[in-house]
């Protein structure tokens, strides 16, 4: 008996302590309560989940089945660093890259990187070296970080060397000390990914400024909450790049002083978007994301590393890249004008031509003359940075104002009093019918009273628009007037591209009034409304829009042209540290929604 109770108490003691520590990952616990262990059990989670319970099948034939795809490439790095073997993948994603042509030269230059980690031998190969060629500064800043990441790798080049792209990314840096897809202001993805890419040259004194910049933009950047910004929206994502960027350059976040805000850290951060065990939302209380989850696991296992003296996290097999120690001036890499995925400026006659060949819609053409000067660093900043800035001498700007409407609104809604009429003749039936059943409470009639009020108002309220008045624009004042133009001149000439106007743009040049405190997500509206565009926005809750985010604009979606593809928006040739539903135009705002492969 007493043998019995020792087991049964051993059990229960075992019990409790599992789930003690269940209730201790669950919690929002400060992350100074969190250790190197915790950070394997985190990561442990996502893993496990992601594979379903059965690692080895995942890694052997599961895994394998997705390659092609940024998580599946990412889950296969996180996996050689944390010593699994994945040579199945490996041979995937070479017959992959065999079969297929990705358009989207940093998918490609990912791909790479991946296959170096899946197999050593691959980084003295031809095929990186020819995707490294073939892919360096085709897509802008990101292509140039992914293809430092090659080279840092050991992948060869008769074309490109470490310190001339490390010269062109140091080059970008933004007057903050960050780094952007285009413009004058750092953003922390960017910044973070940069980081990491030039993080191996850190002791040169010619990097060692840009990256104390650069760390100090990102101590400034960094919420109460622990976690980071971007585009307006406050996600994981971002604070799992800057997580990776610290621990790459040899840093602690969870210690480093510099990064705990409030009392919060990066791990803090990222814990409050923690649905369950393994599972991530990109916003907090939003559903579950699979890039959340993988880009969450990639920090912890950068960490794990880093506490471990195992290396960083984008180096495989002990590769360690340099500078040379007294390196000769090098030019910024020059990309080949005739393999480079570009869009070329946009003339006065192509905006022009842009302007008739739109559809047509009530309003009137006018000329103006603009000017715009855009930071450029680099000769080959032309995909983004053209489509946000389209610049001509003279440009054609149409406006969507619409005429004066002599009707009252009785003579454009004719429906209001036929149905008033009726809500209260059949109010009145049923107060006929009441009294006749001998029902004299006043309640009854009370009641009824309040229902035809309440049908009234709808009745009123409710504009049943046909789809001419619906895609009628209205008439705004008191705010001036703001210009925005939509474009994809980046995916010219791409596979699937055409499906989409052949000179990129699909609203022409466009002056709109606006009220007062407009946003810019407002303006996106009145302006599909006018043309007639479809759109999809997500992350609106209610009468809340500060975290809107566009997914798609005339059926053209996030992901539709690789990974990293997507909208963007500028306003007067900058991008806003907020979102398009923050965001509040003044009068004489030049808007520009683009399409971009390198988001």
């Amino acid at each position: 008996m007493n043998r019995q109770l020792k087991r049964m108490l051993a059990a229960g003691c075992c019990a409790l302590i599992v789930i003690l520590s269940s209730i201790r990952l669950l919690l929002p616990l400060p992350a100074s309560g969190y250790d190197a262990a915790d950070c394997a059990a985190l990561a442990a989670e996502i893993l496990d989940r992601e594979s379903g319970g059965d690692l080895s099948g995942w890694l052997s034939h599961t895994l394998p089945e997705k390659t092609g795809l940024s998580s599946s490439d990412w889950y296969a790095m996180i996996s050689v660093q944390r010593g699994y073997d994945c040579s199945a993948y490996a041979s995937a994603l070479r017959a992959h890259l065999a079969a297929n042509d990705e358009p989207s030269a940093t998918s490609r230059e990912r791909m790479a990187l991946a296959l170096i980690a899946c197999d050593a031998s691959t980084a003295d190969s031809s095929l990186c070296t020819e995707i490294l060629d073939g892919s360096a500064g085709k897509m802008g800043i990101m292509s140039w970080i992914f293809a430092l990441h090659l080279i840092n790798n050991g992948v060869s080049s008769a074309q490109y060397s470490g310190e001339q792209i490390v010269t062109e990314l140091t080059a970008r840096q933004a007057p903050d000390g960050g780094w952007s897809l285009a413009g004058d202001f750092g953003d922390p993805d960017v910044t973070a990914m940069t980081l990491q890419a030039i993080a191996p040259y850190r002791d040169a004194p010619s990097v060692s400024e840009a990256v104390g910049r650069g760390v100090q933009y990102l101590a400034d950047a960094q919420l109460d909450s622990g976690a980071y910004r971007s585009f307006g929206t406050e996600n994981p994502e971002s604070t799992a790049q800057v997580w990776i960027a610290l621990c790459s350059l040899g840093d602690d976040p969870l210690t480093d002083s510099r990064f705990i805000k409030n009392g919060h850290t990066l791990l803090d951060g990222i814990l409050q978007f923690r649905i369950a065990p393994g599972s991530y939302a990109h916003t907090a209380g939003g559903a579950e994301s699979s890039l959340a989850a993988v880009q969450t696991c990639l920090a912890l296992t950068a960490e794990e590393l880093h506490k471990n003296g195992a290396g960083s996290l984008l180096l495989f097999h002990g590769a360690e890249p340099s500078l040379p120690e007294e390196p000769a001036e090098t030019a910024p890499p020059q990309s080949d004008p005739q393999s480079a995925q570009t869009v070329p400026a946009v003339t006065e006659s192509q905006q022009t031509a842009a302007a008739v060949s739109a559809s047509e819609i009530t309003g009137t053409e006018s000329a103006v003359v603009t000017s715009q000067t855009v930071r450029a660093s680099s000769v080959c900043d032309t995909t983004l940075t053209t489509a946000l800035t389209a610049v001509s001498s003279a440009e054609t700007v149409r406006t969507t104002a619409p005429p004066q409407d002599p009707r009252s609104d009785t003579e454009k809604y004719p429906y209001r009093i036929p149905l008033t009429a009726a809500v209260w003749i059949i109010g009145l039936i049923l107060a006929v019918i009441c009294l006749i059943r001998k029902r004299r409470s006043p309640k009854t009639y009370l009641t009824l009273a309040g229902i035809c009020v309440i049908l009234t108002g709808l009745v009123w309220f409710i504009k049943i628009e046909s789809p001419e008045q619906f895609y009628q624009t209205e008439r705004k004042t008191g705010g001036g007037t703001v210009t925005m133009e939509i474009r994809c001149d980046v995916i010219r000439g791409m596979p699937g591209s055409e499906a989409y106007p052949a000179d990129g743009v699909i609203m022409p040049l466009t002056e709109f009034s606006i009220a007062p405190d407009e946003s810019a997500l407002e303006l996106l509206y009145d302006a599909v409304k006018a043309y007639t565009l479809q759109i999809e926005v997500d992350g609106i809750s209610g009468e809340a829009v500060e975290t809107a985010y566009v997914r798609g604009i005339a059926s053209l979606y996030e992901f539709d042209f690789g990974d990293l593809s997507g909208w963007t928006y500028t306003v007067n040739g900058e991008r806003p540290s907020v979102g398009c539903g923050a965001y509040h135009l003044q009068d004489g705002d030049r808007v520009v929604w683009a399409y971009t492969v390198s988001l």
